[in-house]
């Protein structure tokens, strides 16, 4: 029963998946930053031009280059507005079959996407995407400055994801899950950011997580990230080290009608390793702090991934994710194992297929299969 509830939990966040998030594998094979293939400068969603040509120039299957030759895609309505959209489909199975998750095809993902470039340095995004009444989601919409000075400084405001760890695409990752409240962490908020060469520093404010629209709570979340990138064998292996933290205070009610303070802080070290196109490496390592009155409780949570191309278009994957929900107790941790592989047939088109190996205390057969198709463009 306690894992059937488990599950059932993480499946209320599995169904609807709001916004496309980045593969930042890409960035540690190819040595790039986020900025370089998406809009937005924390990665995730919408992707620029250069985006769009490398999901066809890298990504591409070799045998389908005679079929998509005889067309060339481009994103831009007009010299100053974009457009770009993410569909998901995953059919998703487990040996519980009694769970919700059980034997179902799913619709992830539907969004599209409109970015404006107003001039050089300014432009206006905005996204809408699929809405279910169990489980509305957080459309994103912010402005941007950007390319101020030679530093690349930059300026967002609006409604849009905080800059927080590395930005996985899979909403379900422990980490993602349970320090933003993923998929629907969109937040209303301000982030100043700079961005030279192979450095990265951003800091944001935002209403912060567990409000209602209105933010009547008025404690506010800081968020801080950074993080720098080391080239070696002449470029083609490449280092990313990087850092972030958020500060969450608010204020909750006791379950007699009084509020109290409470506050949720998190941090963590990552890095994102490639080897010369070909292998990447994603480690992250978190610490959370949930303080309510006096009671104090701290969880930890790691995950790992290893990419190997095999050839155009064939990617090779393997995921190893740890979740401790509190580090004063034994006994308590939860691992999942995944191994599959990434193809992508042609540009705007990847399939996915994974299988988890759950395994937790008292041990329980919960192993969870997902096959996905993603269309992009």
């Amino acid at each position: 029963m306690k894992k059937l509830l488990f599950l059932s939990f993480v499946f209320s966040f599995f169904i609807i998946c709001q916004k496309g998030f980045s593969y930042p594998r890409f960035v540690a094979y190819t040595g790039d930053k986020c900025v370089d293939c998406h809009v937005n400068p924390s990665g995730a969603s919408m992707r620029t031009e250069y985006g769009v040509k490398y999901s066809k120039q890298e990504l591409e299957m070799d045998f389908m280059k005679k079929v998509s030759s005889k067309m060339e895609f481009s994103p831009k309505l007009s010299k100053n507005i974009s457009v770009g959209g993410d569909v998901r489909l995953a059919h998703s199975d487990n040996d519980l079959k009694t769970s919700t998750s059980a034997n179902k095809l799913l619709a992830m993902e539907g969004n599209l996407y409109i970015n404006a470039k107003i001039n050089d340095n300014l432009s206006v995004f905005v996204s809408s995407g699929l809405q279910s009444v169990e489980a509305p989601v957080k459309n994103e919409f912010y402005g941007l400055l950007s390319n101020l000075t030679d530093a690349k400084i930059y300026f967002q405001a609006g409604k849009f994801s905080p800059n927080f760890g590395i930005r996985i695409p899979d909403h379900r990752a422990y980490q993602r899950l349970y320090l933003l409240n993923t998929p629907y962490d969109a937040d209303a908020g301000l982030q100043l950011g700079i961005s030279p060469g192979d450095f990265n520093m951003s800091i944001g404010l935002f209403n912060g997580l567990a409000i209602d629209f209105f933010d009547t709570d008025l404690n506010k979340m800081f968020v801080a990230s950074a993080d720098y990138t080391f080239h070696f064998s002449q470029d083609r292996v490449h280092l990313n080290l990087g850092a972030s933290a958020y500060n969450n205070p608010f204020r909750v009610d006791d379950g007699q009608g009084n509020l109290i303070d409470a506050n949720q802080k998190a941090f963590n070290g990552f890095t994102k390793i490639g080897f010369f196109d070909k292998v990447a490496i994603l480690g992250e390592v978190d610490f959370l702090e949930n303080q309510r009155s006096n009671i104090l409780k701290r969880g930890m949570y790691s995950f790992g991934e290893l990419s190997v191309r095999v050839a155009r278009g064939v990617e090779l994957r393997g995921q190893y994710e740890m979740r401790d929900p509190n580090r004063d107790v034994t006994d308590d941790e939860i691992k999942r194992i995944s191994g599959g592989f990434a193809l992508f047939p042609m540009q705007g088109m990847e399939v996915e297929a994974m299988y988890r190996s759950v395994t937790e205390t008292p041990s329980m057969d919960n192993n969870e299969y997902q096959f996905m198709f993603h269309f992009y463009f």
